[in-house]
């Protein structure tokens, strides 16, 4: 159990402290060059808050830095808990780089710290000592303390530069997410079969994934005896009621308008008992308010998997019968622009609609890139749900729409559980547009052909994190040197 404080030193560090890491060092600078270079012997009151700025800023950085070893420890702990539980972390797809990542954003907090630190006695030294110490070195005492004085400039602007660079992590919050910022799904299946708890499962950070299985295994055994009858024995309806239960999840985090909790909470009561519902909305792992938590980071980064089923839905409200218009329905979300610097998912969402076949149907898929992406050609034939009345898809959906509310969160679930993934992480290196061909096949006929230009451009947060350091960085090492050959 984390202690109140931790958990104070966290909040204050998460919210106010990384704040006044970007404040204080542009204030503090601010102060001394006006003290020393533009108004020497300024009104007193000027160096009193100077140094009050030195101290604030001395101990956020203090408090970040013990933040960071709190964190550390936190995620240590976490993961000697779930080792001891048997659960296989150490050996989870992308533990390792989630480790490092984590563990080095905390240290760059320590490393802020030390130029901190390092900058304060430089400023002391230039300001109240440099006489003295030049004495008992034999150097000249205005050279000294110029010297130091600039040294302390770099040292501010070095702490600044890394500043841009560091995140500041939550403390113990591992069952909600709070590793998705160090983590990228660098491994997905092609196919999912299961679309949203599949795709998610993949984007959660190795850690949280161990709590969504203990999440999903709490609801896999406390299924309603009439929920999906037609999917018996209860094995068949497990993954169905996990499935059907982030989905209901996912509707009322992004349509609570029409997915209100009351009818979030009927639905849930249709599937698992209500200890069950009470855990999920309430419960002290991954409830409610965490998965809005997830969702909200999802919708950011990775926000094609969530594009689909936006889809569903704002076509069922609005052109229902696109679902009847054709054997196969396709749906894909291909975001416009790439950056550079990241690799992009592209989702294909596929619901047969093929009435009087049984046996499941067979797609292929054929994509074609340009030159500079990666893949550049790529073809898989994969196999599609067979039609089945279960998800009560019926020939004309738009009547059944005339029906209660709850028959359109029904028909999403259902469609989303009817229908197949095709899941693509595309890489370019080339700036500028790039044309994709993707062709869809079933038995030799052609079904939908697609055509997208995929822009890559860099990022203003390429920029900012990966030149501003440097810029900073370089001009803190040339300060010195910079102002002995101009001599002000």
């Amino acid at each position: 159990m984390v202690s109140l404080l931790a958990r104070i030193i966290n909040t204050y560090s998460r919210i106010i402290g990384r704040i006044l890491m970007f404040i204080l060092p542009i204030t503090v600078l601010t102060g001394i060059i006006y003290l020393n270079i533009v108004q020497a012997g300024a009104p007193s009151l000027i160096p009193l808050a100077v140094d009050i700025a030195w101290y604030v800023f001395l101990f956020n950085c203090l408090i970040l830095s013990f933040n960071g070893v709190l964190v550390s420890l936190s995620f240590d702990g976490e993961v000697k808990k779930l080792t001891k539980k048997g659960t296989p972390i150490n050996s989870a797809v992308g533990f390792r780089n989630l480790e490092k990542k984590y563990k080095a954003s905390n240290l760059y907090l320590l490393i802020i710290l030390f130029f901190v630190v390092l900058a304060y006695g430089l400023y002391i030294l230039s300001t109240y000592a440099s006489a003295d110490v030049a004495e008992w070195f034999g150097f000249s005492a205005e050279g000294l303390a110029t010297l130091t004085f600039y040294l302390a400039i770099s040292s501010i602007i070095f702490a600044f530069s890394a500043t841009i660079i560091i995140k500041v992590p939550t403390l113990t919050g591992l069952t909600e997410g709070s590793l998705l910022q160090y983590y990228s799904a660098s491994r997905h299946p092609f196919v999912l079969k299961s679309f949203i708890s599949e795709a998610i499962y993949t984007l959660l950070d190795p850690i949280t994934r161990v709590y969504f299985l203990q999440w999903s295994e709490i609801i896999s055994n406390d299924i309603c005896n009439d929920f999906s009858p037609k999917h018996s024995p209860t094995s068949e309806r497990q993954s169905l009621a996990v499935h059907n239960v982030l989905v209901l999840l996912y509707l009322h985090y992004r349509f609570p308008e029409i997915i209100d909790k009351d009818n979030l909470e009927k639905e849930l009561f249709r599937i698992v008992g209500f200890d069950t519902v009470e855990k999920i909305i309430y419960g002290d792992e991954l409830n409610l308010k965490d998965w809005i938590t997830i969702f909200e980071y999802f919708t950011k980064n990775s926000p094609e998997i969530f594009l689909i089923i936006d889809r569903i839905i704002l076509t069922l409200t609005e052109t229902p019968e696109q679902f009847d218009s054709k054997d196969f329905w396709i749906s894909s979300a291909v975001p416009p622009i790439q950056k550079k610097e990241e690799s992009q998912d592209i989702l294909f969402f596929i619901l047969n609609r093929k009435k009087g076949y049984t046996d499941p149907q067979r797609i292929k898929m054929s994509y074609h890139g340009a030159d500079e992406l990666s893949p550049h050609d790529l073809e898989i034939e994969f196999t599609i749900r067979a039609f089945d009345d279960f998800v009560t898809i019926p020939e004309d959906t738009s009547l059944f729409l005339t029906q209660e509310l709850r028959q359109l969160i029904r028909l999403t679930t259902g469609i989303l559980h009817q229908g197949t993934g095709i899941w693509l992480s595309v890489h370019s290196e080339n700036i500028g547009s790039n044309l994709i061909a993707v062709a869809f096949t079933s038995d030799n006929e052609p079904i939908e052909t697609q055509i997208f230009e995929l822009r890559v451009v860099r990022g203003f947060k390429f920029y900012l994190q990966s030149w501003g350091p440097r810029i900073l960085a370089s001009l803190g090492i040339f300060l010195p040197i910079i102002r002995a050959i101009l001599g002000f």
